[in-house]
C-alpha cells in the first residue's frame, strides 16, 4: 500500500537525481568561476572577469574564445535571473531547457532558450561593445585614446570617417521655380580603382526642381562624391540658388513685380500688363494715386506652395520716374492744378 506521504518522497528522490545533472550538462557556476552559494554581486563580479577574459577581441586563443564567450554570456543570462537560477539549482541545465520533471517520466513547465546574442548580453552589462572599456573607457562614438596600443599591445582598426559633403550651388530661375524643371548637374569626383589608387571621373546627376521650392533648398545624393581608402564615400549636396529675374523677385511663395511709372501715370492711373511665367498676361488697373511705398496685391498669382498645394500672392511694387526738368509754363500749370 502506498501512502499519500510516499509520493512527495518519491518526487523528492527524482528531484535529487535530476539535481545532479549539472555535471552532465553545462555547469553555469563552473563556467563563470563562481560558487553555487554566490550572491548576486558575486555573480556579477564573476561575469565581468570571465566576459573580459574570453571576449573574442581580447582572448589569446580565438578558437577557444568563440566557444567560451557564448557560454559565459548564457551562464550570466541564467544565474542573474532569480527564477532561472532557482530552476537550474534544482534541476540543472536539462530541467531548465526541457522542463521540470513531473514524477512520471515526463516534463512540465516552460523551457529556457538563450535568445539574446552574446554581444547583447555583454553590451547590456558593460554599457558598450568594447572589450577594453575596463582599461580605456567606452570607445564607441569617439577616437581611441593615445595609450591604446601601449596598454593593449594591439592596434585598433581605424574607423572610416565621413568627409564633409561636396556642395554644388545650382542656379535656378524664378520661371523654373514657378513651373518646375529638371536640371543636369555635372561634377568631377575621385573614385577608387581595383589597385586601391584613385582616378578622377566626370559624373552627372539629375535634379528635379519641385515647383515652389524655397531658395537654398538642399538635395543630398548619398555617397556620390569622392572615394578614398580611409574614409566613407563623400555625399554630394545640390543647393538651389534663385537667380535675379529682372523685375521679378520673391519672398517665400510671394512674388514681387516692379512696375515703372511716369509721374503722370502715378498721378492719373494706368492699366499695367504683367507677363506671367506660364505665358499669360495679367491686365491690372492701377486707379489710385501711386505715392511712395504704395503696393497692389493680387491674390493667388504667386509661386506654388508645396506645403499647401495652393499658390502665394503677387505684389506689384512701383517706381516713379520724375522729369528731369520743367518749363516755366509747365510749372505754372502744375501750381494751378495741384493743391
Amino acid at each position: 500500500t502506498v501512502s499519500y506521504r510516499s509520493r512527495p518522497a518519491a518526487l523528492c528522490a527524482a528531484r535529487l537525481a535530476v539535481g545532479a545533472m549539472p555535471a552532465a550538462g553545462l555547469d553555469y557556476y563552473q563556467i563563470l568561476g563562481a560558487a553555487r552559494s554566490a550572491s548576486r554581486a558575486d555573480i556579477q563580479h564573476a561575469f565581468r572577469k570571465a566576459a573580459l577574459k574570453w571576449h573574442p577581441e581580447r582572448a589569446a586563443d580565438l578558437a577557444e574564445a568563440e566557444t567560451r564567450f557564448p557560454q559565459v554570456c548564457e551562464a550570466y543570462d541564467v544565474l542573474s535571473h532569480p527564477a532561472r537560477r532557482a530552476i537550474f539549482d534544482e534541476y540543472g541545465e536539462t530541467g531548465l531547457k526541457r522542463g521540470i520533471p513531473d514524477g512520471s517520466g515526463g516534463f512540465t513547465g516552460g523551457r529556457y532558450v538563450f535568445s539574446a546574442t552574446p554581444d547583447e548580453v555583454f553590451a547590456q552589462f558593460f554599457g558598450t561593445l568594447s572589450p577594453f572599456a575596463d582599461l580605456l573607457g567606452p570607445l564607441e562614438g569617439g577616437p581611441p585614446p593615445d595609450l591604446y596600443s601601449e596598454l593593449t599591445g594591439m592596434t585598433l582598426i581605424k574607423r572610416a570617417t565621413k568627409p564633409p559633403p561636396l556642395v554644388i550651388e545650382v542656379p535656378i530661375t524664378l520661371g523654373e521655380i514657378f513651373l518646375g524643371a529638371t536640371k543636369k548637374v555635372c561634377f568631377t569626383r575621385r573614385v577608387l580603382r581595383p589597385d586601391r589608387t584613385t582616378e578622377e571621373r566626370e559624373e552627372a546627376v539629375s535634379l528635379r526642381v519641385i515647383p515652389g521650392w524655397e531658395d537654398g533648398t538642399v538635395v543630398t545624393y548619398p555617397n556620390a562624391g569622392d572615394e578614398s581608402l580611409d574614409a566613407e564615400p563623400q555625399d554630394v549636396q545640390l543647393r538651389v540658388a534663385t537667380q535675379p529675374g529682372g523685375a521679378w523677385s520673391r519672398d517665400g511663395s510671394t512674388l514681387f513685380y516692379r512696375v515703372e511709372l511716369t509721374l503722370a501715370e502715378a498721378l492719373t492711373g494706368k492699366v499695367v500688363s504683367v507677363p506671367t511665367f506660364d505665358d499669360r498676361v495679367l491686365s491690372l488697373p492701377v486707379t489710385q494715386i501711386v505715392a511712395p511705398g504704395v503696393t497692389k496685391l493680387v491674390k493667388g498669382e504667386g509661386l506654388p506652395d508645396p506645403a499647401t498645394g495652393g499658390k502665394g500672392d503677387l505684389v506689384l511694387t512701383f517706381s516713379t520716374a520724375f522729369p528731369t526738368s520743367l518749363t516755366p509754363v509747365q510749372k505754372s500749370a502744375l501750381l494751378n492744378i495741384l493743391p
